[in-house]
């Protein structure tokens, strides 16, 4: 799969992901990445209504349908869209 974000695109293991989820946290918590679910709750609402809709995107960006096994990446892409996706 090939991300429009390179970052996505260079995690390939869990390791990888924990430091992005790191990064990504400490990103939020610094205000350099603004957010419109700044709750835990509406996050993980927000993941959940992305995940389920992704369909779209993987249709309209990615160019190719939804891989029925998610990777490293594409979770990592469910953390980073829950932060706006409203």
């Amino acid at each position: 799969m090939n991300w429009p974000d390179p970052t996505l695109n260079a995690i390939q293991s869990r390791e990888d992901l924990a430091d992005f989820l790191t990064e990504l946290a400490r990103k939020v918590r610094e205000g350099e990445l603004s957010v419109e679910n700044a709750t835990t709750d509406s996050s993980v609402d927000s993941a959940g209504r992305w995940t389920r809709s992704m369909d779209g995107f993987f249709m309209n960006v990615i160019k190719e349908p939804v891989p029925e096994t998610p990777d490293w990446s594409m979770i990592a892409a469910i953390f980073r869209a829950a932060l706006v996706y409203e």
